[in-house]
């Protein structure tokens, strides 16, 4: 099992950044009308300020996380459970087109993190840390084990730290959707977010958030897809809206959470099968990370989506999917 290593992150301050947010509004406005996406997310169903799946046999109750925070989670299918875990400002239904095809063969669970899509909204323990003990609550709770977790972006930051909280007892395999161990580009280290992502220009992303978040978000939700790619406004608005009913300050404490993490200590530790799927046209890591991944983790396999970006899930679900159920066949 991978041992239980001291955690790298910084410590978030949360009172720092409520006096960094002072006089600014923290919460998103409440959405009072329908998202735009009904056409292009087949089986969804409008309950007025958003879309949520309509999925035959899904159970969509809460766990309340160790401070009482209400974690939602879907559950469809059954055999090995693979547990798909989403992105930052994201949550469990971007994997929409993913889930009926992986529930055929297996468990399939989404967890929306706190503060994300359904789960509460407390401004509390705003932790990469207690993100990963809130996906232990969970497993623990459902009595997951012998689970795939799979960690799309920060979704996989996530993984890193529930791996150095509780190890993998509970896992058979790991997938890494298009993520980098280390956020920040530096020398000997090409892999930051855009490949020049640093400590300095990091701030000016944060500042971003408190003064002009829609803004921000129209510049990164195009960023997601394949380089060179015209995704349609459709699906830029809905992901752009559901991005924004993330609060200001979850959204703002997290990304200095796991901007902070160095992961790369732990990959050698890591004792089950990882999977890398990542995007050849990805624009957020546009390096050969996963050279670098295959190099310090000691089992893994790759597969690169010629026509994805950042979201392979998404841009190429039909070969990602498959990908998948070769990758659970093998273990």
């Amino acid at each position: 099992m991978v041992s239980r290593l001291p955690n790298p992150s910084l410590s978030v301050c949360n009172n720092c950044l409520l006096t960094m947010v002072r006089g600014r509004a923290l919460l998103s406005p409440d959405r009072t009308g329908p998202a735009p996406l009904a056409r292009i997310v087949p089986g969804m169903r409008d309950h007025g300020a958003h879309l949520e799946p309509s999925r035959k046999g899904a159970d969509m109750p809460f766990v309340p996380a160790s401070d009482g925070v209400l974690l939602h989670y879907e559950s469809t299918g059954s055999g090995r459970p693979i547990v798909l875990i989403h992105g930052w400002t994201m949550n469990g239904r971007f994997f929409h087109k993913n889930v009926e095809a992986l529930a055929a063969h297996h468990r399939v669970i989404t967890i929306d993190s706190r503060g994300h899509g359904r789960s509460g909204k407390e401004l509390v323990h705003l932790t990469m840390e207690q993100v990963g003990r809130d996906v232990d609550t969970v497993l623990a709770t459902l009595d997951v084990r012998d689970a795939v977790l799979a960690g799309w972006s920060m979704g996989m930051a996530t993984v890193y730290n529930y791996l150095a909280q509780f190890g993998t007892e509970r896992l058979a395999g790991v997938i890494d959707i298009d993520m980098t161990p280390y956020l920040f580009a530096d020398e000997g280290w090409p892999h930051g977010v855009f490949g020049t992502l640093d400590a300095r220009s990091s701030l000016d992303v944060q500042r971003q958030m408190i003064a002009d978040r829609t803004g921000l978000m129209s510049t990164l939700v195009p960023a997601m897809f394949a380089a060179g790619s015209t995704p349609e406004p459709d699906v830029l608005a809905w992901w752009a809206d559901e991005s924004t009913t993330v609060p200001d300050l979850t959204a703002l404490a997290l990304w200095v959470s796991f901007s902070s993490q160095d992961w790369r200590p732990l990959l050698p530790s890591i004792d089950v099968p990882v999977l890398l799927a990542h995007g050849r046209k990805s624009q957020i890591y546009p390096t050969p990370v996963w050279e670098s991944l295959a190099e310090l983790i000691p089992q893994t396999s790759l597969v690169l989506f010629d026509e994805s970006g950042h979201s392979p899930f998404w841009e190429e679900p039909e070969a990602f999917n498959t990908a998948v159920l070769d990758f659970l066949k093998q273990l």
